[in-house]
């Protein structure tokens, strides 16, 4: 069973806090996990210490950390009984406080949420955690329909797609799934995009026809699929593959099937990959109809 012991759940203090909240909640009831909630003060100074001990004045008699402190106290109180929570408030630079939150407190998994790319400054803080954080990210994009695990009897297994390119990153991020789907209730479909390039085999063997070289190259990749598909989950996984832009068409296919959520590969990337690159998981990060699971490259299930 994948051990996530602990949540680390970033609080803005705006209209996605309820939503983020719940889906943290389910997860800590699904895995008996604790729940940290965190709110960073932006605009503090530099080396602010991790504490709620931060003091600037306000014109209502009340700190600015007072007032967080008080919000985070509500929320705290408003949560289940069965499920154990803390809160801490932090100052610095958003980003960065977040993944020094995650390393302070041994985070298993950090459940954020974004209003995407329309919003800069949900979006960078969105991607730089994808990019560095040390474990799976659980992310809900503004619009996007909230997930349910599933965990009580009766109701619907967690209808999932795992995007891979049989990257390490992306088998890492199966690997995830597949722990996942012994933990709760879930359907998996495994999806593989092929680029729509010019077919390879059929220039370098003109009698090949185009049609026939795309179907063998469909089937060695549905075949490469249902080999990586461990015999215990058999029953509950499917493979596909289709052809076009990888976040496009992966979008496209969450949405016709109607996935609950998604997994992809997250990787580190450096200046130069950010600027001449265009990075999948990103893209989804910001058009996904439905809460993505980025596992890490550095951390695996």
């Amino acid at each position: 069973m994948i051990p996530i012991r602990t949540v680390l759940c970033p609080i803005g203090f705006d209209d996605l806090d309820p939503q983020e909240v719940a889906l943290a909640v389910d997860v800590c009831r699904s895995f008996g996990a604790r729940l940290v909630l965190h709110h960073n003060l932006g605009g503090a100074p530099l080396g602010a210490s991790m504490s709620w001990m931060w003091d600037q004045a306000h014109p209502n008699g009340k700190t600015t950390e007072e007032r967080a402190a008080e919000r985070l106290r509500q929320l705290l109180a408003a949560l289940p009984r069965s499920v154990q929570a803390e809160a801490h408030i932090s100052a610095g630079v958003a980003g960065p406080a977040i993944l020094e939150m995650e390393r302070q407190v041994g985070a298993d998994l950090v459940v954020m949420a974004t209003h995407g790319a329309g919003n800069v400054d949900h979006a960078s803080v969105a991607e730089l955690i994808v990019e560095q954080s040390s474990c799976p990210v659980l992310v809900l994009r503004n619009g996007s329909p909230g997930l349910h695990l599933g965990m009580s009897a009766g109701e619907e297994p967690v209808n999932a797609l795992v995007a891979t390119d049989f990257t390490p990153s992306a088998e890492r991020a199966m690997s995830y799934a597949f722990e996942l789907a012994r933990s709760i209730p879930m359907r998996l479909r495994l999806l593989h995009v092929m680029p729509a390039a010019p077919n390879l085999l059929a220039e370098m063997d003109p009698d090949l026809s185009p049609s026939i070289s795309t179907e063998s190259s469909i089937e060695r990749a549905r075949q490469r699929l249902k080999a990586l598909v461990p015999e215990d989950l058999e029953g509950c996984v499917t493979v596909r593959v289709e052809i076009g832009d990888p976040a496009e068409k992966i979008a496209e296919v969450a949405e016709r099937v109607g996935a609950s959520c998604l997994f992809m590969g997250a990787h580190a990337r450096g200046l130069l990959r950010r600027i001449f690159t265009r990075d999948t998981s990103l893209a989804l990060l910001h058009r996904a109809p439905c809460p993505v699971w980025f596992v890490p490259e550095t951390r695996a299930a």
